[in-house]
């Protein structure tokens, strides 16, 4: 590297400039009409500095100016332009029946009691107005069980969809994931949800690219076919996942597994693949004895056609480019430079949407490359000098370059993985050690397998039983190393910031020219810089200041709430639901917690044993060192309340029911009464399925100051008659959580006019199935002019008091 100039990389140079020019402009809201006359106006310049410059060669300094400024330019205006199209359809079809008119361009995926797949809209219909619509829309359709006829789709197929657009969602809670920007990134800005067959019409079967129709499609299904025939269960979602992409029938639990053991980037269809393709193309036409130049272009073709199968992957475009840039500049007799190959990848994909320079796959596809190529000559170089020329120093040395390729690449991409995964595997290197030969060695068998299958089906089956014992010991060696205690460590609050003096960090030990007693000392600084972030940085909302806030997480459809005290004490009250594979606790509410710096919870509240308000305590348990938990102590007969006693088990809590009249925090300033449930709802026989759980909420009325907040959990209207009877205008409060997520059996117009709120927090599902909130309660919450709030339409809402005014945090 230290013999690499600048000018010679020009095409990554120009990459990098595009890319900057794609933030810039996505940061500045620049109109397109100025960037399109801006870049109009440098193409003129810099052709005529360039004229200019080959009389007179001091004008080569404004001929480089203006290159980088088109360079910048163009990449604003790429932005712009790709983003814009994104939001031509106008707000007020969101969440309408509307009818989408477009070509299958991918095969369906089975989903839970439905399908998903990606439409390239060409119409949509709504109002009887027809608008085009040039678009890739993500379909979800979900079976109900009127469905008996479900309509059996294939890439290439026209249709026509009835169903409810939307666009995919922000961020919900602070620093958490956006939907919104992942899905943009990959060509998604719409969503379409259609509610069964009766939505679904096939108007044509003949539609799409015919190679994608004739060839792609029917290879990537008789692939399927073959790996689910051949090896079956865990291992063959596994095996798609790696082989083409397929990775929809890998469960949650495998992810977090792989997330954790440091190796998740192995269930994406990596560069790796594209080299294990080109090399099997090889031997195989060197075998045939094709000639070089069309060997060179049998190979070639071959790389674009396996491009297609895993559905254009950045990983796989990237090593696909680039591969085909490197064996193309052989025949023309130039050394290919992987510089300027990585520059061209990133220009041809980013030139068809600079929307992928957002996305994460794309990122650390590229990062991981440029950081092997990059670190990797000066890590061989240190092993080099290890001396010895016996077996096992040879041996030593050569597995020390295997570790050392698999290391560059995780220290270049660490930062990234921190900031999009909050998390970084401690066990990932040596996990790494094992499992990339291994899935190298499952995809060459699953080649091999898959090309034996079209002679016969014997051969193909002799393969795949030496491919399923790799693939288990693999699976099984992951799952091991998940489990291992401090396998990895949790940076929740690792910002791009804090990347900064790591890659000045990396710069400086891999390739710093000064003297060594200024290394040294640079070293020192770099080692100082990194504790400084690696170390928990400032609370984003500090506590002990003097201030309460209040936080209604957004969870989907359920409830959790967290307050933090004025002294610096917290209270967590539920922690959402769990159902399926959705645990909110493990990925909304723990994740929230210590983005917020929180260690501990000082009081935990369960506010009644229904699995969308205790789902997630469990795992919340599992995460932090709760001093005190609090339940309404209705017990019941049901796997939720029965995990979540396991759990304060085996965490070693001990808990205390609590109920109306009790009085959890009394000083000079904070108060914290509890008002409900009154001791004749609670049946303690658990033989008995109580009628309501509903109505064993824990109802909380909290004050500090002036200010007061009403938490009703889920309780009804029996459970607030007993309140209002009991307390009367004593719950007069500032806001109001409204009960039962907003549901019509809660939130009466007596309760209500006890409350008389001045706020009101509905914690509500997009969508729900129950159609929450009521419209009827709605309605009553608005006769009162009360100020509403709702987590599926404002994601997390969080407020602030200083015990005399009461605040909403913008957090966005």
């Amino acid at each position: 590297m230290s013999s690499l100039r600048v000018q010679d990389i020009p095409a990554l140079r120009l990459s990098v400039l595009f890319a900057a020019g794609i933030i810039i402009g996505k940061a500045s809201g620049i109109p397109i009409h100025l960037l399109i006359g801006g870049v109009s106006i440098l193409f003129v310049v810099v052709l005529s500095a360039y004229v200019v410059s080959r009389r007179y060669p001091p004008a080569t300094v404004l001929l480089t100016s203006s290159v980088v400024l088109l360079c910048v330019s163009a990449g604003a205006a790429k932005i712009s332009v790709d983003r814009e199209r994104s939001w031509l359809v106008s707000d007020n079809l969101m969440n309408r029946p509307v009818i989408v008119i477009g070509t299958v361009s991918e095969p369906p995926t089975v989903v839970h009691n439905g399908m998903r797949f990606v439409l390239t809209a060409r119409e949509l219909i709504a109002d009887s107005c027809n608008t085009p619509l040039r678009e890739q829309v993500l379909v979800t359709v979900k079976w109900s069980r009127r469905d008996t006829l479900r309509p059996h789709l294939e890439y290439g197929m026209s249709v026509a969809l009835k169903g409810k657009l939307s666009r995919p969602s922000a961020e919900r809670n602070p620093g958490e994931f956006s939907a919104r920007e992942y899905y943009e990134a990959n060509g998604i800005p719409l969503f379409l949800f259609v509610p069964g067959s009766d939505g679904m019409m096939i108007l044509d079967s003949s539609g799409g690219w015919w190679v994608m129709r004739e060839l792609v499609a029917p290879v990537r299904a008789y692939t399927i076919r073959s790996i689910n025939r051949t090896v079956g269960g865990e291992e063959a979602e596994f095996l798609k996942g790696i082989l083409i992409g397929e990775r929809s029938g890998i469960s949650s639990s495998t992810r977090r597994a792989f997330a954790n053991s440091g190796v998740a980037h192995v269930l994406a269809v990596s560069g790796s693949n594209v080299a294990i393709v080109a090399t099997t193309l090889f031997f195989g036409f060197e075998f045939l004895r094709l000639p070089r130049r069309g060997r060179v272009l049998a190979i070639c073709a071959g790389l674009l056609f396996y491009m297609l199968l895993t559905g254009t992957q950045p990983p796989v475009v990237r090593a696909t480019v680039m591969a085909i840039l490197l064996l193309t500049g052989q025949l023309v007799q130039e050394k290919g430079n992987v510089y300027n190959a990585l520059g061209v990848a990133a220009l041809i994909l980013l030139g068809i949407d600079s929307r992928q320079l957002f996305d994460v796959g794309f990122q650390l596809s590229f990062v991981a490359v440029f950081s092997i190529v990059f670190l990797y000559p000066t890590m061989n170089s240190w092993i080099s000098r290890i001396a010895g020329e016996g077996i096992w120093h040879r041996i030593f040395r050569g597995t020390l370059r295997v570790c050392a390729v698999s290391g560059a690449a995780a220290l270049g991409t660490l930062p990234l993985t921190a900031i999009y995964f909050g998390r970084v595997s401690l066990i990932g290197v040596i996990t790494n050690i094992v499992v990339i030969p291994s899935v190298a060695v499952s995809v060459t068998l699953g080649f091999v397998s898959i090309l034996a299958g079209i002679i016969s089906t014997w051969m193909a089956e002799t393969y795949a039983p030496l491919n399923l014992l790799i693939l288990r010991y693999t699976l099984s060696l992951i799952d091991f190393a998940a489990g291992v205690r401090f396998a990895y460590v949790d940076l929740v609050r690792f910002t791009v910031v804090d990347a900064v003096p790591f890659y000045i960090g990396l710069l400086l030990v891999f390739h710093c020219t000064v003297q060594p007693l200024a290394r040294r000392l640079f070293i020192l600084l770099l080692i100082a810089l990194n504790v400084a972030v690696f170390y928990p940085p400032p609370r984003a909302f500090s506590s002990g200041d003097g201030k309460l806030r209040m936080s209604f997480i957004e969870v989907g459809q359920g409830d959790a709430i967290f307050v933090e005290l004025p002294d610096g004490a917290n209270m967590l009250i539920d922690a959402g639901p769990k159902i399926l594979d959705y645990d909110a606790g493990e990925r909304i509410v723990v994740p929230f917690l210590k983005r917020q710096g929180v260690s501990r919870i000082d009081f935990l509240v369960v506010s009644h044993p229904h699995s969308d308000h205790m789902g997630g305590i469990p795992s919340v348990l599992k995460e932090f060192d709760v001093k005190h938990i609090f339940d309404c102590g209705q017990p019941v007969r049901s796997s939720v309340y029965r995990e979540y006693l396991h759990a304060v088990r085996e965490e070693g809590c001990t808990f205390k029911s609590i109920g109306g009249g009790t009085v959890l925090l009394d000083s000079s300033e904070i108060r914290l009464y509890v008002l409900h449930p009154n001791p004749r709802f609670i049946n303690l026989d658990t033989t008995y399925q109580h009628p309501n759980l509903n109505n064993v909420s824990v109802v909380f009325k909290l004050q500090y100051g002036k200010i007061t907040f009403l938490l009703s959990g889920d309780a009804e209207q029996e459970a607030e008659e007993q309140v209002v009877s009991a307390y009367g205008n004593f719950l007069k409060s500032t806001l109001l959580k409204v009960g039962h997520h907003g549901g019509a059996t809660s939130t009466s117009e007596t309760f209500l006019d006890a409350v008389r709120p001045v706020f009101a927090v509905i914690s509500v599902g997009i969508n729900n199935k129950f159609q929450h909130p009521s419209l009827a309660v709605l309605r009553r919450l608005r006769e009162m002019n009360v100020d509403i709030s709702r987590t599926d339409e404002d994601g997390a809402v969080m407020f602030e008091t200083d015990g005399t005014t009461l605040t909403e945090i913008d957090w966005r």
